[in-house]
């Protein structure tokens, strides 16, 4: 499959969490072996009951008194997946790792050892807290053989629902989630209090999709469901986790049978949502009410699905189709739980009656390497964590246009701070949808709304199906209290293919787009390289008289990186031309350069010293920059 692990072929494994395992006691509310722990009487004791009814368990571990201190040791050994002993990474020899239960307002403390062979972090999804210093700092490194301590402080009025927690060390973040390091974080609350909510049993499922082979994870099992039983009639209230690495999971009930959809992403809904098919992103969470249906034993299917052209279909690397995610056996005597279909269960604010003060556009989009592997990008860009993509006002709204160009499915997930879909492709969302990871179909433009609050610091937000945001596609946010005169103005960074257009703070207008300047560079015989940005203007392929380049070198805000791309020359530099390309230059747009000023070696993101580095050999900076050709003041103005 293009875009996730080949992991999508795949057992698909639920669990409220698929396998359990004993646990030594971690903290204040580790639990002891079995995974159950018993309520605690804080908070937790009002929440409705959960299921232990033989449907596989991960540990819990619950916060008492207002404080959960708890460790995690992230390692590679024996873990049991359905009932067989796997060798895998895992945190505390669980798979997932264990189930932390909290309150709002209380102080997490995790202790994290790494004992893999390879750095790792922690991220705790979802959760609105401090990006920084020891809170959910995802720019945290933690070598092998080394310890970290994070702390949180959970606000009162963080919501309560579905978080999960996993690695977040970039290029390695794929890899560690797809062994299996990732967990469950619930905090009760919200939804927990509702009268009509509050003698309905829970499920906890965490989805994960494993392939075991050898006794090992690797990147095809044939590992077996699992059983969730329930009464014709009752009604439970299912917390779906979707931690799998990369898979989008449709979902589909029985005999034509519908999901009550209560929750997104840790928001409360305003008022139940019936769904016929249940889309779960990579690193979203839904809590649905399902029906006992009458007795018998029902598969809950992942319906096929085509996350990429052709992916719907296991031939071509897609998840195998109407694969069975849990089996639902429904007996014992009928049930007549009633649940009101209008019931409001929650006030959610809504940002549409709010004024926007800065609008952006971030495109999400692909390139072909010299290699022929895929970059994924967003704006046209690589992640760099050295560099400052955004910048964000504390408290203001901003509303951010995110238009996939591809022909697969991406996610976008905010850290830190949450948001409100508006719409998907011009159809205007009719409630309050509240997500931290949307789902972008393929070709797609979804508009949302967000106000970054109570934090300031630098984060992410990057596409969560995970090769995706280990190869690229990732940029940085700062949020401040007051931005510069510089990161309030109109601005375009862009960096090979990810690409965030900035309209200038308090401007209706929209965020700029480059398509004038590229018209005149066109019409002078200017190629830039823009590949990935939609509804631009393209270099003309080659036409007789063009002088055969093999290169173009591409470069972002200050020249601090280098790509080199195929492209064609175009002519002399002429005094105009070398205007609009230093008007080019100042929008980190990208023009070609003559083949003696360009060694084919530089492939990669280098400091601005290379820019001096790329010219011939035997050729100074002042010498190329005296040669009348498209090297000449169009493009190494800044290097002399």
């Amino acid at each position: 499959m293009r875009g996730t692990r080949g992991s999508t072929v795949g057992a698909l494994v639920a669990v409220a969490a698929l396998a359990v395992a004993a646990l030594s006691a971690g903290g204040s509310s580790a639990t002891g072996s079995g995974g159950r722990a018993a309520r605690p009487p804080d908070c937790h004791s009002k929440a409705p009951p959960i299921l232990h009814d033989g449907f596989p368990e991960p540990p819990t571990r619950y916060s008492r008194g207002g404080v959960l201190d708890t460790r995690l040791r992230a390692s590679l050994g024996k873990v049991l997946i359905d009932g067989r002993r796997v060798t895998t990474m895992n945190y505390e020899g669980s798979f997932p790792g264990p189930t932390l239960v909290i309150c709002a307002g209380d102080k997490l403390t995790v202790h994290l050892q790494n004992d893999l062979t390879e750095p790792t972090n922690l991220h705790t999804h979802g959760f609105h807290v401090s990006p920084e210093a020891n809170h959910d700092n995802v720019f945290v490194r933690i070598d092998p053989g080394q310890s970290f301590t994070y702390e949180y402080d959970i606000p009162r009025d963080m919501p309560a629902g579905a978080y999960w927690y996993h690695p977040h060390v970039h290029m390695f973040v794929e890899p560690q989630v797809f062994a299996g390091l990732a967990g469950a974080i619930v905090q009760e609350g919200g939804l927990d209090d509702l009268p009509a909510l509050r003698h309905v049993p829970q499920r906890w499922i965490v989805i994960q999709n494993p392939e075991v082979r050898h006794g090992k994870v690797v990147p095809v099992a044939d590992a077996s469901e699992p059983t969730a039983k329930i009464r014709p009639g009752q009604l439970q209230r299912w917390r779906i986790f979707n931690a799998d690495a990369g898979r989008m999971v449709v979902l589909g009930m029985p005999h034509h049978a519908r999901f009550q959809l209560l929750a997104e992403d840790g928001h409360t809904l305003a008022r139940p949502l019936s769904v016929r098919r249940l889309m779960i992103a990579p690193g979203s969470r839904r809590e649905v009410l399902v029906r006992g249906g009458r007795p018998g034993s029902y598969p809950i299917k992942a319906v096929p699905f085509a996350q990429f052209p052709g992916g719907d279909k296991a031939v071509n690397g897609g998840p195998i189709p109407n694969q069975t995610l849990l089996t639902l056996r429904s007996a014992g005597a009928p049930s007549h739980m009633s649940f009101p279909a209008h019931i409001r269960l929650g006030r959610l604010v809504d940002l549409r009656r709010k004024h926007v003060e800065r609008k952006r556009t971030v495109v999400f989009s692909e390139m072909t390497e010299a290699s022929g592997a895929t970059k994924f990008q967003l704006n046209g860009m690589s992640f760099d964590p050295n560099r400052a993509d955004v910048t964000m006002k504390l408290g203001s709204v901003e509303q951010w246009t995110l238009i996939n160009e591809t022909r697969e499915w991406h996610t976008f997930h905010m850290h830190t701070n949450d948001f409100q879909v508006v719409s998907v492709d011009g159809r205007r969302v009719p409630y309050v949808d509240e997500q931290d990871n949307v789902a972008l179909p393929p070709g797609s433009r979804t508009v949302i709304l967000m106000q970054p609050t109570d934090f300031t610091g630098r984060s992410v937000f990057h596409c969560h199906v995970t090769l995706h945001e280990d190869h690229g596609m990732m940029a940085t946010v700062q949020v401040v209290r007051e931005p510069t005169a510089a990161q309030m103005q109109r601005s375009v960074v862009r960096d090979g293919g990810l690409a965030i257009s900035s309209a200038a703070y308090g401007s209706p207008s929209p965020p700029p787009g480059v398509r004038a300047l590229l018209f005149f560079c066109r019409a002078l015989g200017i190629a830039p390289a823009l590949a990935g940005v939609s509804g631009l203007p393209q270099a003309r392929p080659p036409r007789a008289g063009d002088r055969a380049r093999p290169a173009a070198l591409g470069h972002g805000r200050g020249w601090s990186a280098l790509l080199i791309s195929r492209g064609w020359a175009p002519g002399p530099c002429t005094t105009t031309r070398s205007r609009l390309c230093t008007l080019a230059l100042s929008l980190n747009v990208a023009f070609p350069l003559e083949p003696s000023c360009v060694r084919r070696t530089v492939l990669q993101r280098e400091p601005m010293r290379s820019c001096r580095s790329a010219l011939a050999p035997g050729r100074g900076a002042s010498t190329c920059t005296s040669v009348r050709s498209p090297c000449a003041p169009c493009c190494l103005e800044r290097c002399t």
